[in-house]
């Protein structure tokens, strides 16, 4: 009888051994969450990357094909950008329409493809704005549902060089950025919440411009 009791002190499972357990699997499980979280942001990042060298590629074609950029003229005046002697336009429901090659386009906007050439295909749009958009979480309480759609400049001057406004809704707030280059296209990352201040408030992070004139591996 007195090895059975010896075998049955050492399987005992203790209070303490258990919260240690249960507090390891706690730590490894904060960590899995935050490499997750990581990687999925990264994921995210890399398919914007890929879909602005692809708009800016489908433009350069369009340029290519009807000899000319797309006139901001045909599109509605809250879509439309301006910097210096430059023009493009935030990329809404009938534009993507326009350059996927269709003619069903509000106002006058199939004229900015009335050959109907698919230049490119919009993969994700917004259920708000049917604009098309990148592939972040959009804001909390936002209004107007155009922070993470994609806009465009074009160099319409000649001159090989754009700036970037330094606020999507004042083009004349600063910080600009100055590019060398016939065409450029971003988006904007949301902000995220990263944390509660003192007070117990959700602080927000700040709203990240990504351009087609960036590195990828900066970002």
């Amino acid at each position: 009888m007195r090895p059975h009791r010896v075998r049955q002190t050492l399987g005992a499972f203790t209070l303490i051994e258990m919260l240690i357990v249960i507090s390891i699997i706690s730590v490894l499980l904060g960590l899995l969450y935050g490499a997750l979280e990581r990687a999925q942001k990264f994921s995210r990042r890399t398919i914007t990357f890929s879909e602005l060298k692809g708009i800016e590629a489908a433009f350069k074609q369009y340029h290519a094909h009807y000899h000319a950029w797309p006139s901001n003229g045909l599109v509605n005046a809250s879509s439309r950008l301006t910097s210096g002697q430059d023009e493009g336009f935030l990329i809404d429901a009938s534009i993507a329409r326009a350059l996927q090659g269709s003619r069903e386009t509000s106002s006058e906007v199939w004229k900015m493809n009335p050959e109907a050439v698919p230049f490119i295909e919009f993969s994700r749009f917004s259920p708000l704005s049917r604009n098309p958009v990148n592939p972040f979480k959009p804001q909390r309480n936002v209004a107007t549902d155009t922070t993470r759609s994609y806009k465009v400049l074009f160099d319409t001057n000649g001159d090989r060089q754009i700036e970037i406004p330094g606020s999507d809704t004042d083009a004349t707030a600063s910080p600009s950025t100055n590019i060398v280059a016939s065409v450029a296209v971003w988006t904007i990352i949301p902000s995220t919440r990263t944390s509660d201040n003192s007070a117990g408030t959700a602080e927000e992070g700040e709203e990240i411009r990504f351009g087609s004139w960036d590195s990828f591996s900066v970002k």
